[in-house]
Parts: C-alpha cells; structure tokens; sequence
C-alpha cells in the first residue's frame, strides 16, 4: 500500500434501520420504512491524523464510526482498511482487522465490566487473540497502566474504585493492548468532567504521537474538535455537508449549518459579544421521512429565495416554516376550528387572521400578502393539499429540489451557494428550464457557484 494512500477509505456508506419489517408486517403486506442512520457517506482518514467528525446529537456521527469498525454491518457502501474492504473479510483476515482496528466507548461507566478486574479488563484482548505467554501478558497489562497514567499496582481492584477519568484511561488502555494502528474515540470525554476531559484529551494526543495511531474522533463539542483535530467532517441527518482542515473549518465555515453550529460555542471573553448569530430555526426533521433536496433546507436561514420572490429572508423563513408544519401535518385546520369554538365553521376571517399572528412577525404585502391568504383560506376549508400546493407554486426553492454534493475539493460544502459537481449544476439548470427560476439570475444573486 502506498504511503500517500489513506489508511481508511469510506466511500457510499449507508446504515438503514427498518420499521415495519417484522413477519407479521410482511404477512399482511405492511410496507417496511427505512430509517436513514447514515446516507452516503464518503471520507478519507490519514496514516496518523486525527479526523473529527461532528454534529448534532442524533445526526448518525455513533452509526457512521460503529459501521466503519463493523459493529454494525452496512446497508450499503464500502470501507476499505489498508487497500482492503473491510465488509469482504473473514476469519483470519477478520481477525486481523480487529487487532488493528480498536474503539473507547463513550460511558467509561457501562463500557467496563463490573465484575471484571482491571487487569483482567485490560488483559482480554491478548487472551481473544492469544498474545504471548501468561507472564508476557501481565507485564504488557502492567506497561500499559502505566502508560495511561495508572499504577501497575492497581491491576487487582474493580471499575467501581475509580473516578470517571480513571475508568477511561482503563479503556483507552483496553484498546491499545492490540498494538492497533486505528482507533474510533466515541465521544471519549463527553462523560467526563470539565476538569479532567484537557488531561484525558492530552493523553490520546501524547499516545497518539508515541505509537503512530490513526484517530476518528466523534464529538457534539466544537472546542474538543478544535483541540485535537487535523480535518473536520460535519454530519446532518445522516450526510456530510462540510469537510475540511479544522483551521478552515473554524475560521472560513461554508456550509449555513456549520456557521450555525460554531456561532452557537460559547465564548470566554466578551470580546465577541456583539458578533452576528446564525441561528438554527424549527426542529430537526425525522429520519423517517427527510425533506427533499437539501436535507438542511427546512432550518436553513439562508435558504435560496426562487428569483422572482422579492421578500426578505426573515420573512421568506416565516414562509418556509408554514409550509414545513403542513407538510408534516402539524397544522391541523379541524382542531383550529374547535380552539376556535366555531365548529360549523363560519368565520373564515378569523381563522385567518389567527394564522397570519401566530406564524407571521414580518408583514406581508402585494402579491405574497395574496397567495399566502389564499394558502390559509384553502385550509380553513380543511383542504391541505390545496394550501400546500398554492405555497409550491410560488415559494418552491431549488434547495427543495436539487440535494447538493461534496466535490473532491479539499474543503468542499454540499451546499448549493458553493461549488457543485456537474451532475448537480445540471439538475439545478433543468429544474430552471421548468420556468420556476432564471439559473443564470439564481447563479448571480444568490452565490451558487459552478465546480471546475
């Protein structure tokens, strides 16, 4: 294997859980609904760097790491280690992938056994793999307490007789007992106290630099990333949106929803204080049924106007928001009726007007003033479909229609503003030809830049 080839490779990973998809759903012809843990994901990981991956909780980040170490088996996709799939292997080859690919656990609280010794914790790899004699594993589990700064004295006692901090160094110890030249950090100091997660981090950098270790460290703190990584990869709803150096991805973000995640970190000084804040709106769609298009485009706050829409963007959010609660039936016009006490439904003024207080805080004027109160007069007759429709026909963005990519670029953002690869510019030019937008003007006023 070439020394400028990746030591992990990670190209169209996918990982679905299905619902609906027991003997009796099958019996009686339910349909199975996939539930989209990791969708295409494509990364590269160094020979001894650290690649952070990084996101909000429940956005895939445990899946991805879990079904790269075959934890899990893959829906699709490969995983190559060393030139080789990983998902091809088996018994002795298998083997061997799981003495150089190791994992720490996120909770040093449940991932120890409790009636297991720490020497014997540390010692069950060799044992599995029959490392050396019974004496050289002792000693190596001495050498390796010692190296995670515990004592060799400390192999008889139990998980319970050490603080959390302690209990971690333990399993960071547990997975170097291989000699592995991979390991997978889950969220290693998310449990931890603030005191102690700095000399735990300090730890894996220093072994880090010892034995030549390759890391993917999985993380929700932006300051632990900014800490410890090489390249960042950010992580929604199950894709990549950004990757990059973690210098760039700090100082330069690309995508809206790496912006948002960085502006929300809190500071230490008040030097920043007064700084502009990119705000995350709405609620993180389902993985059961993910919008269309961008994936990020339903909390998106600079979500692509079509050209012809001349509103602000606050107000075109507004917009987007009112149409995302009807499309996931969370605006239901018969109980508006009855919070009304007007169940025969006869004052459709008021029905309105309610709805324009409640989700509008921008005005509205001219024509939108016109479409969005036909939208709300459609609903007031319990006809969602019709208020739905009247929405798409003028509001309908390209970011609903087009799903952006990562390029191969060294900082690439799946956004439609950035650079895009040509099968996606294509889509964006086709969907323009349907007249619902000028690309050219779309292109130039919005900032989607074409890839080279």
């Amino acid at each position: 294997m070439s020394a400028d080839e990746p030591l992990v490779r990670v190209r169209g990973l996918e990982k679905y859980f299905w619902e609906n998809d027991s003997l009796l759903d099958r019996l009686f012809g339910d349909g199975t609904t996939a539930i989209k843990a990791v969708d295409g994901v494509n990364f590269d990981i160094r020979r001894g760097e650290t690649l952070g991956l990084v996101g909000e909780s429940g956005c895939g980040k445990s899946t991805t790491g879990e079904t790269v170490l075959r934890l899990q088996e893959p829906t699709g996709g490969s995983v190559e280690f060393e030139g080789e799939n990983v998902y091809d292997l088996d018994g002795a080859d298998l083997q061997a992938f799981r003495r150089d690919a190791q994992v720490v656990f996120q909770d040093p609280f449940s991932s120890l056994d409790p009636r297991m010794t720490v020497g014997e914790i540390v010692r069950q790899p060799l044992d599995i793999h029959d490392i050396g004699t019974a004496a050289d594993r002792t000693d190596r589990v001495a050498e390796l307490l010692e190296h995670v700064g515990l004592s060799a004295d400390q192999l008889d006692r139990y998980p319970h007789e050490f603080s959390g901090g302690q209990r971690q160094r333990i399993g960071i110890a547990r997975a170097l007992a291989l000699e592995p030249e991979f390991i997978l950090l889950d969220e290693p100091t998310s449990a931890l106290d603030v005191s102690v997660q700095a000399q735990v981090l300090n730890l894996l950098d220093d072994l880090q630099a010892e034995f030549d270790l390759t890391y993917l460290l999985i993380s929700h703190d932006l300051s632990v990333i900014n800490h410890v990584c090489d390249r960042v990869a950010v992580m929604y709803l199950g894709e990549l949106v950004e990757i990059g150096p973690a210098e760039d991805i700090f100082d330069d973000p690309k995508h809206p929803y790496t912006e948002a995640l960085l502006s929300s970190v809190p500071r230490a000084t008040t030097d920043e204080q007064d700084r502009d804040r990119e705000t995350i709106s709405g609620d993180v769609p389902s993985p059961r049924n993910p919008p269309s298009g961008c994936s990020f485009r339903t909390r998106c706050p600079v979500v692509i106007r079509p050209s012809d829409v001349d509103v602000s963007r606050e107000t075109y959010r507004e917009i987007v928001e009112y149409r995302t609660l009807l499309e996931n039936g969370r605006l239901d016009p018969e109980k508006r009726w009855e919070q009304l006490g007007d169940p025969d439904r006869t004052d459709t003024e008021a029905f309105v007007d309610g709805l324009f207080e409640e989700l509008f805080s921008h005005e509205l004027d001219g024509r939108d003033e016109t479409v969005v109160r036909e939208s709300f007069e459609a609903l007031a007759d319990v006809d969602v479909e019709t208020a739905e429709a009247v929405l798409r026909d003028r509001y309908e963005s390209v970011c609903e229609v087009v799903d952006p990519k990562l390029t191969d670029d060294p900082h690439p953002s799946a956004c439609l503003r950035d650079d895009q690869p040509k099968p996606v510019r294509d889509a964006v030019d086709e969907w323009g030809r349907d007249g619902r937008v000028d690309p050219v003007a779309e292109r130039s006023e919005n900032g989607i830049v074409d890839a080279e």
